[in-house]
């Protein structure tokens, strides 16, 4: 019985909620109206929107300079440490072909050594007896 005597309050509040939210929501977004004397100017907008998409090309075409200059300098590089090892192979080589027993035989020759005809040995184990 309660509930049908506040059957019309309760319909009156829905529609006065509905109708005010919508008018809230409304009052959220401004009206687009030219007023006087104001033109929408879409001509500055394209310059704007333009501006931004080419110095967006110019930044990528720095960064696509710049990584390829680092692309040269590591090429280089590369270029450099096969050289240097190269070199330090050829050195390598050198100095096992010089230190090598037969040739160090032959310079000892001609530095007037002799070979030694009977070698002797140093014992370091321990103590004699």
């Amino acid at each position: 019985m309660a509930t049908s005597f506040l059957a019309p309050a309760i319909a009156r509040s829905r529609e006065l909620v509905i109708s005010r939210s919508t008018q809230v929501v409304l009052q959220l977004v401004p009206e687009l109206k030219k007023e006087e004397g104001e033109e929408i100017n879409a001509r500055a907008f394209f310059f704007i929107l333009s501006g931004i998409f080419g110095v967006g090309l110019l930044s990528l075409l720095l960064i696509n300079t710049l990584l390829t200059q680092d692309a040269f300098v590591l090429q280089r590089l590369k270029h450099n440490v096969n050289v240097t090892n190269d070199q330090r192979d050829a050195i390598l080589r050198s100095m096992a072909t010089s230190s090598s027993p037969e040739n160090l035989s032959v310079l000892a020759k001609k530095m007037g050594m002799i070979p030694a005809s009977n070698p002797q040995f140093i014992e370091i184990s321990g103590p004699t007896k």
